[in-house]
């Protein structure tokens, strides 16, 4: 026997690391079933945590194994043993090597082997290897069952390999419904109706972006800390925040009500995607948009409130008039002026005030009792801008009179009463 060929054997019969051996031997293990079965004979009993490693071996090394060295290293094997010589390959023969895997080893349980995925070493470089073992696996139950969604986003993030995690998400995402069964998420939204013309009730076709579990294991993935997770998974919600934004929105609001833990990161998506809703007046999908949100609880709300400030400090108060409708609409007034920061708040109440829908002065009181220098301050400039029309953004609501007599009786009121430059 020589040297190399020995070499292999020795590692095959041994109890570590046969699909390493395997990689090695290369393409012509799988050349035909009877021949993967031999090589796999060579083996101990694989449990599912090695078929795991196997399976991700034979899906990431689907065309970079450089083909003269790994036959070299096979015909060595295969004169060490005493079995046939391998036929030339170029590539791994899928369907023989699940076939063989089954019939050598029928007692494996395929889908616990597709939740040890997660193991140090594991990645999914592109769609072919992302095909590869969504296909492995679906031969290997006979298609008698899906993949089991749960096992690569179940709402946490993989110990060993999150990086190879979110690379299989990142396909799985873009995957045909019949290649990845989204569909059967263990938690998951109904089909959102009543959205704008044109505007699909489930985003997408695959219906990943129903998933719960789905926002839940990018979430795990972006606040795991691990490398740059998590701009790469914010990259992630780019395509769909721009083809379907009511879902993300929904989505991300019912995650965030199931997991509130996952909160810091999805709060984020979900109030990147609200702005269009509470800037257009009759925008179509406006009210199952923010009615669902704001339904979802205080995370929702909080989005809501977060998506309102940012477009007022962005854009200035021209869209204060619709956000106060909305306010309205949402029977959220209240809240949504706790939540709000100073400035924003200050103009959504003048106006709210000069509608009647707000006691001004009551609340202009509270908020001086509770916030201080710093909110009187926010009050100055703000009567001061009105007074002068400087910085004033197009379109934004006028001061009544009545209502700048209300702040100038509450500041003159306090401590301090009013600057000199605004008696």
């Amino acid at each position: 026997m020589g040297d190399a060929g020995g070499d292999i054997v020795s590692r095959l019969a041994s109890s570590s690391g046969p699909s390493m051996v395997i990689e090695e031997l290369g393409y012509g293990c799988t050349a035909s079933k009877e021949y993967m079965k031999e090589v796999v004979g060579l083996m101990p009993a694989m449990d599912e945590r090695e078929l795991a490693r196997l399976v991700g071996v034979l899906a990431r090394t689907h065309s970079s194994l450089d083909v003269a060295k790994c036959g070299r290293t096979l015909a060595s094997l295969a004169a060490a043993v005493g079995i046939a010589a391998p036929s030339p390959a170029t590539s791994w023969n899928y369907e023989n090597a699940v076939d063989a895997l089954r019939e050598a080893s029928p007692n494996l349980n395929w889908p616990n082997a597709m939740a040890a995925l997660d193991h140090e070493g594991f990645n999914c470089p592109d769609g072919i290897a992302f095909e590869a073992i969504a296909r492995m696996f679906s031969r290997a139950v006979k298609d008698k069952e899906p993949f089991p969604v749960s096992a690569v986003a179940g709402g946490s993030a993989w110990r060993n390999a999150p990086l190879g995690q979110l690379e299989f998400l990142y396909h799985a995402i873009v995957a045909a419904p019949e290649m990845f069964p989204w569909a059967f998420s263990r938690r998951k939204i109904s089909p959102v109706e009543g959205l704008a013309p044109g505007s699909s009730p489930t985003g997408t076709p695959n219906q990943c972006w129903l998933s719960v579990d789905l926002y839940l294991t990018l979430a795990a993935l972006a606040q795991s800390g691990a490398g740059d997770l998590g701009a790469k998974v914010r990259g992630v919600f780019e395509m769909p925040a721009r083809g379907c934004p009511e879902i993300i929105a929904i989505g991300a609001a019912a995650a965030m009500a199931e997991d509130p833990t996952r909160a810091p990161f999805l709060a984020e998506v979900c109030a990147a995607v609200l702005p269009p809703y509470l800037v257009s007046p009759g925008h179509p999908s406006a009210p199952v948009v923010l009615h669902r949100v704001w339904a979802s609880g205080p995370n929702g709300q909080e989005c809501v409130a977060r998506a309102m400030a940012e477009t007022h400090a962005r854009e200035g108060a021209a869209h204060v008039p619709r956000m106060l409708d909305v306010c309205q609409d949402l029977k959220a007034l209240s809240a949504v002026l706790d939540r709000a920061p100073h400035a924003f708040a200050v103009e959504l109440a003048a106006l709210a005030a000069r509608r009647e829908y707000l006691n001004l002065e009551k609340w202009l009181q509270e908020r001086c009792a509770a916030s201080g220098a710093q909110f009187v301050g926010t009050c100055v400039r703000f009567l001061r801008m009105r007074a002068t029309g400087a910085d004033e953004s197009p379109g934004a609501p006028k001061l009544a009179v009545e209502t700048a007599a209300v702040f100038f009786k509450v500041l003159q009121a306090g401590a301090g009463g009013v600057p000199p430059g605004l008696q």
